[in-house]
């Protein structure tokens, strides 16, 4: 048990006192305070005679702060923020912090304006924004004004202007101006919404005053001064008054402009103007108590504070002092009330031991933790008070669970062959009993017996088995069992096992139901595979059932079909066989005239297929350079054509593709998918220049795409 006492030092001096010395005896029910001046005394309980004394209820302020009891002595310690005195080990010091009207616990106590941070020794410190520097009170931030302090990095040009918590560099013509490129002075530019010497505010959407003299947009000549006026300005006989100040001419003095009241500010909503000589100040507007101001919506909002604190002047959450607050009583007359952080707790004066509480007469009476709800019994468990404790217990056919609850005792569990074995045990509350199990009938309340089922008729669509205790039907080839387990329906292969291109995954092609079975076709350019049930493409080129025209055309095949492309190699070129084996060559007959060898060196045509469902990225065709360290290559592409082969697809484009090039070699991939049917047409260029020659000419592929659609996908 612990007292906590007053702050500072005793008044009496009791160092060296022994425990002897402040306690006095009972005899036939009288105090007897022989030898003792200290009136207090009387009023000490009269049970500390044979048991441990409790210093701390000794009304002689033993520590200054917190006095724990220990078993024939105390000792005395300090609250947070405090620490004890070595020279006596009874008074407590303050330790020197910062913000000591704080809890030092920024969660629970923030009297910042902006930033709060914890500090190791329990107290807190504020801190400010970017833009902003904490002012004297160590609590608030005021602005920093960039501009005029010159830590503003605006261009030539520029001008700055000084934010909340920052700046911005603005053109030297404000918005509706322009500059004059033969004066050099900002002009307004033609506004038909206001008059001259006005400008239109965005966020009034009202025509304001242009201050020109502010803007620097007036034409005042060397030795006069701008004065601003509604609308306009005046030119005046130079007298320095600085800014903020308007000279008097009648009394040639000067006297400050009071901003707020001429409405010549810049406070935004939810601040209030403060005039000061020379200038202006926007402060946030009062909040009543409860609130605070909030910047982002310029208004003051409710303070929700936790429970156990409570808004302060500033608008953040300090702890309530539930033990100094008028008219509470929160502990009862044998206990101390004490304030902690966002609560507070009741201390006996007297020490009781557990599951006894102090009674009016600094007695100890049993706690009836049934009575009075605080015993931690569960409702299926019943509470029955001992002194200074409880005990839970449970009902007839119940046991305790491990967490302290009662369960009941599952005797089917227990004894698994407490039933016979055509029988199931079902446990019930308290008890159990054996039920046949299904298919099985009891005769004499005692043994189950086996029903056929399948000796009545229809109850199964094809074939019924019967089992012990229940029966099952089955059904032929090709079928399956219904949801009641008695009907039988064909099974739809082609439906039941799909293929990822929603066909029958029993067929790459097309799946054709049948009553008890399937079979597969195959869609044109396609044919069954011995198996029956796979497609495989029909290579109409080899097998030269394709027609294409004779001359210069060429048949590819593509899945599901054929393409019979036109190549015709430029004059002066002869086609060649080529070393791919989609691909088609046309060199140069002759290198020897002059206008051949800076032209085009060769052309080779180049074939391929995918379907538009290929994982991207997909190389596509590469082409390599002679590795001759005096040859040198630049590379293009571009998208000769593309043509889709059905409505609703969309065109190929060029960034469909991309180039990769180095030194000698060049890479086209596929970077995005093309939808099919389409046909696409690229042509790759292949600069080629040496050190020695120069430049020598380009070498060209045509790159044919083929993209098929995903139907033809197996």
């Amino acid at each position: 048990m612990y007292r906590e006492c007053c702050v500072g030092e005793t008044k009496q001096n009791i160092t060296g006192l022994t425990i002897m010395d402040l306690v006095t005896s009972k005899k036939d029910g009288l105090e007897n305070n022989e030898g003792n001046n200290d009136p207090t005394l009387a009023e000490m309980p009269s049970e500390v005679e044979n048991a441990d004394i409790d210093e701390c209820a000794v009304p002689h302020n033993v520590c200054s702060h917190i006095c724990i009891n220990t078993k024939t002595s105390f000792v005395c310690s300090c609250p947070t923020g405090y620490q004890l005195d070595q020279n006596n080990n009874r008074t407590c010091k303050l330790i020197e912090t910062t913000n000591q009207n704080a809890m030092g616990n920024c969660e629970l106590n923030n009297p910042c304006e902006q930033r709060c941070m914890d500090n190791e020794n329990g107290s807190i410190e504020c801190k400010c924004y970017d833009g902003y520097r904490l002012a004297l009170n160590k609590i608030s931030c005021r602005d920093i004004d960039e501009c005029i302090e010159k830590l503003a990095t605006c261009a030539t040009g520029e001008m700055c202007i000084n934010t909340r918590g920052g700046y911005t560099c603005s053109p030297q013509c404000p918005a509706s101006f322009i500059l004059d490129s033969k004066t050099g002075v900002c002009k307004q530019a033609e506004d038909p919404q206001c008059q001259p010497g006005y400008i239109f505010s965005v966020e009034t959407k009202k025509c304001e005053d242009l201050n020109e003299c502010g803007l620097s947009i007036d034409s005042c000549e060397m030795g006069e001064r701008c004065e601003n006026t509604i609308g306009s300005y005046v030119c005046r006989r130079e007298r320095n008054c600085g800014t903020g100040y308007t000279l008097d001419e009648k009394t040639q003095k000067c006297y400050d402009n009071d901003e707020c009241a001429l409405g010549t500010h810049n406070c935004l909503k939810g601040y209030n103007c403060l005039n000061l000589q020379g200038t202006f100040r926007c402060n946030p507007k009062p909040c009543p108590p409860g609130q605070k101001f909030d910047r982002k919506k310029a208004d003051c909002v409710d303070v929700v504070c936790p429970e156990g604190l409570k808004p302060n002047e500033v608008g953040n959450c300090v702890d309530i002092d539930e033990c100094k607050l008028e008219g509470a009583s929160y502990c009862k007359r044998h206990q101390k009330c004490i304030n902690t952080k966002g609560s507070y707790y009741c201390r006996n004066y007297v020490n009781c031991p557990p599951g006894y509480e102090p009674t009016e007469t600094t007695g100890c009476q049993d706690i009836d933790e049934c009575e009075q709800g605080i015993h931690k019994c569960t409702n299926e468990q019943q509470c029955v008070n001992k002194q200074g404790t409880y005990f839970c217990q449970c009902p007839r056919g119940f046991k305790h669970d491990v967490p302290g609850r009662c369960t009941d005792v599952d005797e089917c569990f227990y004894f698994p062959s407490i039933c016979s074995t055509t029988s199931k045990c079902v446990n019930t509350i308290g008890s159990y009993k054996c039920e046949c199990i299904e298919g099985l009938v009891s005769a004499d309340n005692d043994t189950c017996t086996d029903v056929d089922e399948c000796q009545y008729h229809g109850i199964c669509q094809h074939s019924c088995v019967n089992v012990v205790g229940t029966y099952f039907c089955s059904c032929n080839k090709g079928y399956q069992l219904q949801d009641d387990k008695k009907s039988c329906e064909d099974i739809d292969e082609c439906t039941q096992f799909p293929s990822r291109n929603g066909g029958g995954g029993v067929c790459t092609g097309h799946c054709i139901n049948v009553p008890g079975s399937y079979k597969c076709d195959c869609p044109n350019g396609f044919r069954l595979k011995p198996d029956s049930r796979q497609c495989e493409d029909i290579n109409e080129c080899t097998e030269q059932s394709a027609q294409c025209p004779a001359g210069d055309s060429v048949c590819f095949n593509i899945r599901g079909g054929f393409k019979c492309p036109l190549v015709r190699c430029p004059d002066g070129f002869v086609r060649i066989n080529s070393s791919g084996q989609n691909s088609i060559r046309c060199k140069r007959i002759s290198l020897d005239c002059p206008e051949c060898r800076k032209g085009l060196i060769s052309r080779t045509y180049n074939f391929l297929s995918f379907a538009s469902t290929v994982t991207v990225p997909a190389p596509l065709f590469s082409m390599t350079g002679s590795r001759l360290i005096d040859k040198f290559y630049t590379w293009s592409m571009e998208l000769v054509s593309s043509r889709a082969l059905k409505p609703g697809v969309v065109p190929a484009q060029l960034d469909n593709f991309s180039l990769e090039k180095s030194r000698d070699y060049s890479r086209v991939t596929l970077v995005k998918r093309i939808e099919g049917p389409q046909d696409v047409v690229l042509k790759l260029s292949m600069n080629v220049s040496s050190y020695f020659k120069g430049y020598e000419g380009v070498a060209e592929s045509r790159i044919y795409l083929y993209i098929t659609d995903q139907e033809l996908i197996f």
